[in-house]
C-alpha cells in the first residue's frame, strides 16, 4: 500500500497526522483541518502504523515517510497544488505559507484504495510490492535464491574458463621441450632445435595467453557492474538499503558526496561483460547498467 494512503489512514484513525516541514493536519466533527506548526521529528506511532501495513522494517519504513514528506514538500516549495484523497489540497501562498482546502472524507476507504482511485505525486516502484506484501515472502525467498543461483554461475563459469585456458597452456608448454632427440641429430640439428623451441613458447600479456595450437585464452578479471547512478542521497541509500536486505551484495561509494553510484563486484572475461550487463538490467529493472575495472 502506498504511504499517502496510510497517511489518510492514520488521520482518520488517530484524528492527527503531523509531517515535519509541512505542516499538522487534524480531523475534528469529520472536517479536515491544517495547521503550519509541526512536530519536530515524525511520531513513532506513524513509523508503526506504516511498518505494520507495509511489512517492512523500521528503518526502511522511516525512510519511506522522509522521502515521502521530502518530495511533498519540493512540489509546494515550487508552486504545485497538491491534493491529498480524503485530506485536502495544499498550495503555497505569496506568503510563504499554505493554503488548504479541506475535501470530503472518504466513506469506504478500503473501496477506495482497491479502485485506485487514491492519487499522490509519491509512488513506490511495484517491483518489490509482491515480496513487501503480506503473502509475498515465499515470492521473496525466491527471488533471492535466483540472485544467488546467477551469481554462482556466474563464478563457477568465469572460474572454470581461466581454469581450461591455464591448462592447456601448460601442456603445450611441456610438449614443446618433452620430446628427445636422438644425440646425433640433437648436436646436428640443436640450432633449429633452440630456435624452434623460442618460437613456440607461448606469449603472455596482463589480459590474455596465446598457446602453441594458435588459441587464445583470456584471464578472468574483477569488473564493476554500476546499476544506478543518482545526484538524490536519500534515493541512494533507500535503493542500498533494500538491496542489502536481499543479501545480493550490493555496494555504494561516492567520490564528492553528490554522485551515489550502487555497483556489484563480480569476476568475469572482457567477453561477458555484456551478457552479465543485459542480467543486471532485466533482473534489477534497471535502465542502464554501466561497467568498470575493479581495483584489487
Amino acid at each position: 500500500m502506498k504511504i499517502d494512503h496510510l497517511i489518510t489512514q492514520y488521520l482518520y484513525q488517530h484524528k492527527r497526522v503531523s509531517l515535519p516541514g509541512i505542516g499538522t493536519f487534524t480531523l475534528e466533527n469529520g472536517t479536515p483541518s491544517f495547521t503550519h506548526q509541526s512536530d519536530a521529528a515524525i511520531s513513532p506511532e506513524l513509523i508503526e502504523f506504516v511498518k505494520s501495513h507495509t511489512g517492512k522494517m523500521t528503518a526502511l519504513a522511516t525512510a519511506d515517510i522522509e522521502s515521502y514528506i521530502m518530495l511533498h514538500r519540493q512540489f509546494l516549495n515550487i508552486g504545485k497544488a497538491l491534493h491529498f484523497e480524503g485530506i485536502g489540497t495544499l498550495v503555497k501562498a505569496k506568503e510563504g505559507l499554505f493554503d488548504f482546502t479541506p475535501a470530503e472524507m472518504i466513506i469506504d476507504f478500503g473501496e477506495k484504495v482497491a479502485e485506485g482511485k487514491i492519487t499522490s505525486s509519491y509512488e513506490e516502484k511495484p517491483r518489490y510490492s509482491s515480496a513487501e506484501s503480506p503473502g509475498g515472502s515465499g515470492r521473496g525467498i525466491l527471488i533471492f535464491l535466483g540472485v544467488a543461483i546467477t551469481l554462482g554461475i556466474v563464478v563457477w563459469g568465469g572460474w572454470k574458463w581461466s581454469q581450461s585456458g591455464s591448462g592447456n597452456g601448460a601442456v603445450n608448454q611441456i610438449a614443446t621441450v618433452s620430446a628427445p632427440e636422438p644425440a646425433a641429430q640433437a648436436t646436428a640439428d640443436s640450432g633449429k632445435l633452440v630456435s624452434d623451441s623460442i618460437s613456440r613458447r607461448p606469449t603472455t600479456d596482463s589480459s590474455r595467453t596465446i598457446n602453441t595450437n594458435g588459441s587464445v585464452s583470456v584471464n578472468p578479471g574483477r569488473y564493476k557492474f554500476i546499476i544506478e547512478t543518482t545526484n538524490r542521497r536519500e534515493r541512494a541509500f533507500r535503493r542500498y538499503n533494500q538491496l542489502v536486505e536481499l543479501r545480493s551484495g550490493i555496494r555504494m561509494e561516492t567520490a564528492d558526496s553528490i554522485t551515489y553510484k550502487l555497483y556489484f563486484v563480480l569476476p568475469a572475461n572482457p567477453t561477458d561483460t555484456s551478457r552479465i550487463k543485459d542480467s543486471l538490467r532485466i533482473f534489477y529493472a534497471s535502465r542502464i547498467v554501466t561497467v568498470e575495472p575493479a581495483g584489487n
